[in-house]
């Protein structure tokens, strides 16, 4: 065999060398092409449970169990004073409206025990809060409760000067002398109960504020007064009354009742009109 033919054989064998090495590159990289992407490793994400609206409050809702349920939420999610359990919610004060399904935050309560100061977030801001006293009889029945819609009252004794039909006039007519009368009326209609005050009598009779003792019944319940939000001139006209010495009385309205009711005072001469009465000779 000469040189050349050795030569040549050579040349092909690496050619041939060459050309599968050409083929299996190509293979390979044919294969990660179409090969499926690698799956990142699933992270798994944190949840809490939190308490939201089961459906919608109304402002001065006072929460109650089935008013409020656990969710669970992705702890990114979740404003730093989100309450974590129902026992937290309970009892407390919708200090704002709620939706349902919205995620209860300590800012939106408000602790009906707290009246110095929680018991103010539920009033407009062109309400006063009034403390009214609870000296009638449906206050001593144990009646009312909070949220309740009221009418109050009032009976007040004024001195009216008498009509005359001719005043003798001239420097000798004397000053007409006053006389008192009876006036009863309806001080405020639709007046709602923002909050009572109120303390629990033991057996003894004396006063337990402050002591944890078992849920007292009604007959163990004192009430001392109301708290009603009212503007300001309905809170003046309510003190200028009390002052004056007016007996009041609350009367319960339907919870729907909105209107306001038409009514006259009631004086001497309207119930001798109203009854027909005669008047003795």
């Amino acid at each position: 065999m000469n040189r050349r033919v050795l030569i040549g054989i050579i040349i092909a064998v690496v050619g041939i060398g060459l050309i599968v090495l050409g083929v299996l590159a190509i293979n390979s990289v044919l294969k990660q092409s179409f090969a499926p992407p690698a799956q990142p490793t699933p992270i798994v994400e944190s949840k809490t449970d939190v308490v939201i609206s089961t459906h919608d409050l109304a402002i001065g809702t006072v929460i109650n169990r089935e008013d409020v349920q656990t969710a669970s939420v992705p702890l990114d999610l979740i404003p730093r004073d989100a309450l974590l359990s129902i026992e937290a919610a309970l009892g407390k004060i919708a200090a704002t409206h709620l939706i349902q399904g919205e995620m209860v935050l300590q800012h939106h309560l408000a602790d009906p025990t707290n009246v110095s100061h929680d018991i103010g977030y539920i009033i407009a801001k062109d309400q006063v809060l009034m403390a009214f006293p609870a000296n009638d009889l449906m206050s001593s029945l144990g009646v009312l409760q909070r949220g309740d819609i009221i009418d109050i009252f009032a009976s007040i004794t004024v001195e009216v000067s008498p009509t005359t039909v001719a005043p003798v006039p001239g420097p000798t007519a004397q000053e007409e002398e006053k006389i008192s009368r009876l006036f009863t009326f309806d001080a405020l209609q639709r007046v709602q109960i923002t909050a009572i005050v109120a303390e629990v009598i033991n057996e003894s009779g004396s006063s337990n504020a402050g002591e944890a003792q078992p849920t007292p019944s009604p007959s163990d319940i004192r009430v001392r007064g109301y708290l009603l939000a009212l503007n300001p001139q309905d809170a003046l006209v309510l003190k200028n009354m009390i002052d004056e010495g007016a007996i009041f009385d609350i009367v319960l309205r339907s919870p729907t009742a909105n209107l306001l009711f038409e009514v006259s005072p009631v004086t001497e001469e309207y119930l001798i009109q109203r009854y027909e009465l005669e008047i003795p000779k």
